[in-house]
């Protein structure tokens, strides 16, 4: 049984054993110093090689009086999270050529309290996978926004990687929006799904994302992306 969860306890390790102060919480830990690798892969009508992402807690800022943790995505974006007895949201971001924050005009959750089933928020949301076939620029993500209803799920599910790790017990948080599109001369304008879920594990943090966006046949390709953490 040990055997078993070792790789689990290694991950807790990794993540929140070492650092400075934690300004998150057991849900969503944001210990300075400490960072995490996501394996990244996709499934999409159009090839696209599999990625590795990189985060890591930074030492933290002040904005307004405000002590936030600052986490860094190797995409070149630190985001700036407030964490506390209403949840977990973020303030600001600011990419690696800025020298200063943005404050975002309202925060946006990402884990909103308390953490139970049925506990929703709504947040801004674009389309990562969906590409115009013909035109440029091909990303929509530049183009379109749409509103994401989040949901927790469950507060005791478990996830098993692709490595045989299993971990547990986890929220799992299901988001969903829906992009009014116009895909082909055939079907016209549909309504076109963007589905995410999300696993964060107790004393972990986010351990698993996906994030599904399919569409029919013509103009627009879409996909499935799956990130787990790389242990």
């Amino acid at each position: 049984m040990m055997r078993r969860h070792l790789p689990a306890l290694l991950a807790v390790l990794m993540v929140s054993g070492c650092g400075g102060r934690d300004l998150g919480n057991e849900w969503f830990p944001l210990r300075e110093g400490t960072s995490q690798t996501l394996d990244v892969r996709y499934a999409m009508d159009e090839p696209r090689e599999p990625e590795q992402w990189t985060m890591e807690v930074m030492a933290p800022a002040t904005i307004k009086d405000q002590t936030l943790a600052v986490r860094h995505h190797s995409a070149g974006v630190s985001y700036y999270l407030l964490a506390d007895d209403k949840g977990v949201r973020r303030v600001a971001t600011r990419t690696d050529i800025d020298r200063d924050p943005t404050p975002d005009a309202e925060p946006l959750w990402v884990l909103k309290a308390p953490y139970q089933v049925g506990t929703e928020w709504v947040t801004p949301t674009v389309p990562y996978l969906l590409q115009r076939k013909n035109e440029y620029p091909r990303d929509l993500k530049y183009s379109h926004k749409v509103p994401m209803t989040w949901r927790i799920e469950a507060v005791d599910d478990s996830i098993k990687l692709a490595d045989g790790s299993e971990h547990k017990p986890c929220l799992r948080v299901l988001g969903l929006a829906k992009l009014n599109l116009y895909t082909d001369p055939v079907n016209g304008f549909n309504e076109v799904p963007l589905t995410s879920r999300e696993w964060y594990c107790k004393g972990e943090g986010l351990v698993k994302l996906e994030r599904e966006e399919k569409v029919p046949a013509g103009f627009i390709t879409g996909g499935k992306m799956t990130a787990e953490r790389a242990m």
